[in-house]
């Protein structure tokens, strides 16, 4: 579950390219621009056995030899290059309107690949070197992810944190938060869910010891901040899990819902409690129609029991106009379990039966009868 979280969210479309020499490594490439701070969508296609295609967004001062001018204007061919720790990427090819088209060579760099082999990583085929280019991935930013002792790493893990901006400020700051020894899985779910190292030091006063980094993606998937998680505290719900959180803002759970339950009298009630009422629709003009018809402070169980079987406040009124009074929330349940409807009761009155009690109203019913 926890790498399906971490995967299906991801921003960018990344590949390795396994088992290629440096001189295998050409292709095309296609660029347009986008809505992100002036960058533009850079898309590269790898030539030789099978497809291999990497998308990444960059700016285009990352460029040597590309201007803003000759993206717009230029008709004519031209040469420009990504210079990367890893090699350099030189690209050959025409823009018009902002979009472009060509070829481009991986050019890598034996001293980089030897650097990664001093810090204990395998030494780098031209693909993989190819990718930690395109990312610009340096050897400053893994030696400080093995001094971290994320010693094991294939060249996937690297870039994936790198992509989803798994720092190494991020792993030490989880590291002071109690988070130890994350998984590479755990750390880019993390990010990916902006479970911040901010939110993680405010709820660290809700929790007294470090929930889990599964909890923590789940508690951000669903929405929890940490102003929330705060408030609940401050509301008396000091020491819920974060499962029942999660459930609590599945079922739209505001603070502002708890507060005005609150206003009506209904307080101190359980998450369970909060949350079976949301789901079966006790909301608070339910409540203030209740409360009119003079249903004050009911349990939430009878509440929830009411709404399940289609106890309306029409259908409370409908027999209170019937003179069929005081009756408790197990009478209306039974009564409409068993079809004792308004039309029904005003129908016996109308043929003379009056002063009929809810347990002789089911009784009829029960046994078919109007006698």
């Amino acid at each position: 579950m926890k790498q399906i979280i971490a995967f299906t969210a991801v921003l960018f479309v990344f590949a390795i390219f396994h088992n290629a020499s440096s001189n295998d490594i050409k292709g095309t490439w296609m660029s347009k621009p986008n809505d992100r701070d002036g960058k533009i969508d850079m898309t590269l296609e790898m030539d030789g056995e099978g497809t291999w295609i990497s998308s990444f967004d960059i700016s285009p001062g990352e460029f040597e030899g590309l201007t803003e001018k000759t993206m717009s204007t230029s008709t004519e061919d031209v040469d420009f290059s990504l210079h990367r720790e890893a090699g350099t990427i030189l690209f050959h090819g025409k823009f018009r309107d902002g979009r472009g088209s060509g070829f481009f060579t991986f050019q890598r760099n034996d001293d980089y690949a030897r650097s990664l082999v001093k810090l204990g990583l395998t030494w780098p085929d031209g693909g993989q070197e190819f990718s930690l280019a395109i990312h610009g991935i340096g050897i400053s930013y893994i030696k400080q992810l093995v001094d971290l002792r994320y010693t094991h790493l294939s060249y996937d893990d690297i870039i994936s944190m790198a992509i989803h901006g798994v720092t190494p400020e991020y792993i030490t700051g989880m590291n002071k938060a109690g988070y130890k020894s994350l998984s590479v899985d755990d750390l880019v779910s993390m990010k990916i869910h902006d479970v911040t190292l901010q939110f993680v030091a405010d709820i660290g006063r809700y929790w007294n010891s470090p929930v889990t980094a599964d909890d923590l993606v789940s508690l951000r998937i669903h929405g929890a901040t940490s102003a929330y998680i705060l408030d609940l505290s401050d509301l008396g719900y000091a020491h819920l899990s974060p499962d029942e959180i999660v459930s609590m803002l599945i079922h739209d759970i505001t603070i502002d819902r708890i507060k005005e339950l609150g206003s009506l009298g209904y307080t101190n009630l359980s998450s369970d409690d909060l949350v079976s009422m949301a789901i079966h629709g006790v909301n608070k003009e339910y409540l203030q129609a209740l409360s009119e018809l003079g249903y004050h402070q009911l349990s939430p169980d009878d509440l929830v029991s009411m709404r399940i079987h289609g106890v309306t406040p029409d259908y409370i009124k409908g027999m209170k106009d019937l003179k069929v009074e005081n009756l408790s929330a197990d009478d209306l349940v039974s009564m409409n379990i068993h079809n004792v409807t308004v039309s029904w009761v005003k129908h016996l009155e109308d043929h003379g039966y009056s002063h009929l009690t809810a347990d002789r109203l089911v009784d009829m019913r029960i046994h078919g009868s109007d006698d």
